[in-house]
């Protein structure tokens, strides 16, 4: 009898907690899914396991690998990052829409705040399916600056740019090529 005083007393406690009137935003979100795009990919190559050559060119110096076992969710992780879908986010980006032919739209999503990481988004569809995301991000600080360009093809690999100025150290240029 007391177990099932207790049970009833931890059961109307615990109700009592939860908020009333608690609403769920089911809108959907003003610009492209970038996060659930790039998860969507990481698991489609995973399940596909595609031989990858992985290029890296840094400062001048480039070296190339053929690669069997890549983690595209590591590796696909700086486009995930920038996803620009977040609610303060919603009228810090202006959208552009441009149709290239029916079915072939190329969006975009510009920073109209230099404070923010991800300055623009490109979007290309053709007849809905995504042919193309490129991503231009400034980084920086009072050591550095950093300009990056993540470009992603789901038919043929991405590539990551990235020209960083410092001020007390060495300038680093570096490209990323991964090819499938």
């Amino acid at each position: 009898m007391q177990r099932f005083i207790l049970l009833i007393s931890l059961t109307l406690l615990l109700s009592a907690c939860i908020s009333e009137g608690t609403e769920v935003d089911n809108s959907p979100s003003p610009f492209f899914d970038l996060e659930g795009y790039i998860a969507a990919e990481s698991a489609r190559l995973s399940s596909l396991r595609p031989k990858v050559e992985k290029t890296i060119t840094l400062n001048g110096e480039t070296e190339a690998k053929e690669i069997t076992d890549i983690n595209f969710e590591n590796d696909l992780r700086l486009f995930k990052e920038a996803d620009i879908n977040k609610p303060a986010w919603h009228d810090k980006y202006d959208t552009k829409e441009k149709t290239l032919s029916a079915g072939h739209v190329i969006t975009s999503y510009l920073a109209r705040d230099s404070s923010l990481t991800v300055r623009r988004l490109m979007v290309e569809q053709d007849q809905k399916a995504t042919i193309k995301v490129e991503i231009e991000r400034h980084t920086g600080s009072v050591l550095s600056d950093g300009h990056h360009l993540l470009t992603y093809e789901p038919a043929r690999g991405y590539e990551v740019s990235t020209n960083q100025t410092n001020r007390f150290g060495e300038d680093v240029k570096a490209r990323i090529v991964v090819r499938w």
